[in-house]
């Protein structure tokens, strides 16, 4: 006689009904629902086992019943399932399946939550990492009904089983490995999307392909297309008033107090920062070797090596200035020694590197760094009207600088005499 355990079979018809995996349909949880119900009648009407049971039913044709059901519902409903389903290759490489039909999505890790408000997707999201309801970033400030979403766990990465309790359809990431995709996939049964947020003016190609991936992943090509357009058109544009300019009317640059993943002083720098190099800018930075610098990490110099550059002008990031300001007061070589602090030319940028970056805010000083430095090239552009453009195009309706900007100091001229 066959013998059941009733708490045992209890829990494992439970476990199988509630199931989220990717292959389970809900056709599929009605099939394991009626076999669940089945043998738990079975269990607590006591009749299981016993001899008057047996002798009305055969017991194999019972059995072979509750497989055949279950095998029904894994492979069969399976099947139909992958065919409702769209295969898309990440930015790993990875093929995923994901719905026809999207409705919900979460974004986790660096950079992706920005990608989809620039992509016009808010209405879609569902959660969003704690780490977003603690920092005044941009696409926050302008969407702060954000904050009112459930948190789906800390920053880098979430919690599994808080954004399984959303019931997002796909989750989009990004500064990750196939590897912890894939981990997080099939710990949760739901697709996982790798996104790239890369340096804009070294690999843009790499940003416009994950823009186009959001793009034919929510049915938003026409989108992508447009905020990409946009974004080349606005560099080449720069590059056209800058590139002819003559050698010897060109500044000697320095960006200084750039943030990564703090706030840091005037040794903060970068060789590649995007923003000069989509005005033709001198930086005198961009000698050192790029296999010692990272967008992310962070490039540092010594201040013996600002002194021997001596460059004509500072750009100075906002979230470094109180810093800045701090190593100007009390270094006196730097203050007596520095041409763009004798002469007054230190300026007070917008901090991009948040989280990944604000590529808004890229296009923003590579505007205003090029009205500074080349005034007589960049007379017709008022900047304010520039700036309202810019954040409009990339959030898809009507903003104002002031909306972003608290601090009155940006975009401004940091007098030394002020200190």
């Amino acid at each position: 006689m066959i013998k059941f355990n009733k708490e045992s079979t209890i829990k494992s018809f439970k476990a199988m009904y509630n199931y989220e995996g990717s292959k389970t349909t809900r056709h599929t949880k009605y099939l394991f629902s009626a076999v669940y119900f089945f043998v738990m009648s079975l269990c607590l009407s006591g009749l299981v086992g016993k001899k008057t049971f047996y002798s009305r039913l055969n017991k194999q044709i019972i059995i072979l019943f509750i497989i055949s059901v279950l095998f029904y519902s894994c492979s069969g409903n399976s099947v139909s399932d992958e065919k409702d389903k769209i295969p898309v290759t990440d930015m790993l490489g990875r093929e995923v399946l994901i719905p026809a039909k999207i409705d919900k999505i979460i974004c986790i890790r660096a950079g992706t939550l920005r990608l989809l408000t620039y992509m016009d997707a808010l209405d879609l999201i569902v959660g969003i990492e704690e780490g977003e309801k603690r920092t005044p970033r941009p696409y926050i400030k302008i969407n702060p009904y954000l904050l009112d979403l459930q948190s789906v766990g800390p920053t880098m990465g979430g919690d599994a089983e808080l954004i399984i309790s959303t019931r997002p359809d796909i989750i989009f990431t990004a500064y990750t490995t196939i590897e912890d995709a894939d981990n997080l996939q099939n710990k949760t049964g739901i697709p996982v999307i790798a996104l790239e947020c890369t340096d804009i003016g070294t690999d843009k190609e790499i940003l416009f392909a994950s823009l186009q991936l959001i793009g034919n992943v929510l049915n938003k090509k026409n989108r992508a297309d447009s905020l990409i357009n946009y974004i080349n058109s606005s560099i080449n544009e720069l590059n056209e008033r800058t590139a002819k300019i003559p050698d010897n009317l060109k500044p000697t640059v320095y960006a200084g107090g750039l943030a990564y993943s703090h706030s840091y002083g005037i040794t903060a720098t970068h060789p590649y920062y995007s923003p000069f190099m989509f005005v033709n800018a001198n930086n005198v930075a961009s000698s050192i070797d790029r296999r010692l610098s990272s967008h992310v990490k962070g490039t540092f110099v010594d201040i013996e090596q600002i002194l021997i550059w001596n460059p004509n002008y500072l750009f100075i990031d906002e979230s470094g200035i109180s810093i800045v300001k701090t190593e100007l007061e009390t270094n006196q070589v730097l203050n007596s020694k520095l041409d763009a602090v004798k002469n007054d030319n230190i300026y007070v940028i917008l901090p991009y590197n948040n989280y990944a970056t604000n590529y808004e805010f890229v296009i923003l000083n590579a505007w205003y760094i090029g009205k500074v430095l080349y005034p007589d090239y960049f007379e017709d552009i008022d900047f304010e009207l520039k700036a309202n453009e810019i954040l409009s195009m990339f959030f898809n309706r009507n903003i104002v600088l002031d909306e972003i900007i608290n601090n009155k100091l940006i975009f401004t001229r940091f007098l030394i005499t002020n200190l």
